[in-house]
C-alpha cells in the first residue's frame, strides 16, 4: 500500500522477484532493506544487500534489484512536481535544491548509498521513524514523515559533500564553506551574484573573481555552469523529466539552450545522453 503525498509517496513492498516500477515525475526513490537478501545491481554491475541496506534507485531501468531471499522494501519517492510555498513550515525550496544536488553529485553506482558509518546510523533512525509514522497512519503522520525527510535529505547531502571534498584539499575554509553556499542554492540566482556573495562572504565584489579562480583553478561563472550541467546530465539519465522542464529549472532559456551548452561540455545534447541510458 502506498501512502501518497504532494512531494513525497511512501510504500512497503515485498517481491519474490524484482519488478520495474513505473513512476513519474520523481527524482529518485530511496530504498530501505526491512528483511530479506540479495544483489543491488547497475550497469550489470552486482553489490549485494541485506536487512537494513540503504540505497538510491533512480528512474532509470538500469537499476535493479537480483532477489535471493525473499525482501521486503520501504520505497520513500522525492517528487519534483509540486514545490510551493506551504504552510507546514517545511522549506521545500531547500528541499528541491537537496534533491538536485544529490542527482548531480551521487555517483549511481550499485552499493550502500551512505558510506560514513554514522551517518548511516542516523539515516536509519530517520528510516525508522518514517516507518512507524507510516504504520501508525494518525492525523500527525504525514506532517511528521515531511519534517523527517528534511533531515533525510540533509544527512545524505552531508555524506557526498564529504565524499567530494575528501577529494580535493582547500587551504581556505571560508572557500569551501563558499563552494558548499553555491552547491546548496544552484537554483536562487540571487543568492549566486557576485555582489551577493560577496557580500555573505565578506569579500571585496572586486576581488571576488580572482579569490574565487586562485583556489577553484576556474572561474566562478564555469564553476557555476559545471555544476548546472552535471545535475542536467543527471536528469537526463535518470529521471524522465521533460527536458524543457530541467532546461527552465536550472536557468537556462530553453531547452534548446540547454542542449548547445551540454554539447560544448560533453559532445552529446540530453536527447542523445538520455537515449544511451534507454538502449
Amino acid at each position: 500500500m502506498e501512502q501518497l503525498h504532494d512531494t513525497f509517496a511512501i510504500e512497503i513492498a515485498e517481491y519474490e522477484e524484482w519488478q520495474h516500477r513505473s513512476r513519474k515525475n520523481n527524482f529518485f526513490e530511496l530504498v530501505y532493506i526491512l528483511d530479506g537478501n540479495g544483489f543491488h545491481s547497475v550497469n550489470y554491475v552486482d553489490y549485494p544487500y541485506e536487512e537494513n541496506g540503504i540505497f538510491l534507485l533512480p528512474t532509470a531501468k538500469c537499476h535493479q534489484y537480483i532477489i535471493k531471499k525473499p525482501t521486503k522494501f520501504l520505497f520513500v519517492r522525492f517528487t519534483g512536481s509540486y514545490f510551493v510555498s506551504s504552510t507546514n513550515h517545511v522549506d521545500y525550496s531547500c528541499w528541491f535544491s537537496r534533491l538536485n544536488f544529490i542527482m548531480g553529485n551521487h555517483n549511481h553506482l550499485s552499493g550502500e548509498l551512505i558510506g560514513d558509518p554514522d551517518d548511516r546510523k542516523q539515516l536509519k533512525r530517520l528510516l525508522d521513524i518514517i516507518l512507524y509514522e507510516y504504520n501508525r497512519k494518525d492525523i500527525c503522520s504525514s506532517f511528521i514523515i515531511q519534517n523527517t525527510l528534511v533531515s533525510v535529505l540533509a544527512v545524505i547531502c552531508r555524506n557526498i559533500q564529504q565524499r567530494e571534498w575528501n577529494e580535493r584539499t582547500f587551504n581556505d575554509e571560508k572557500f569551501v564553506d563558499l563552494l558548499n553556499f553555491i552547491s546548496f542554492n544552484i537554483l536562487a540566482p540571487e543568492k549566486l551574484s557576485v555582489k551577493f556573495l560577496a557580500n555573505k562572504f565578506h569579500l571585496s565584489e572586486t576581488y571576488f573573481s580572482e579569490y574565487f579562480r586562485r583556489n577553484a583553478s576556474e572561474r566562478f561563472q564555469d564553476y557555476v555552469l559545471k555544476s548546472k550541467l552535471r545535475i542536467a546530465q543527471s536528469r537526463a539519465k535518470f529521471t524522465d523529466s521533460p527536458i524543457q522542464e530541467i532546461a527552465l529549472e536550472l536557468g537556462f532559456t530553453d531547452s534548446s539552450h540547454l542542449n548547445r551548452m551540454m554539447k560544448s561540455r560533453f559532445g552529446k545534447g540530453m536527447r542523445e545522453i538520455r537515449k544511451e541510458m534507454q538502449k
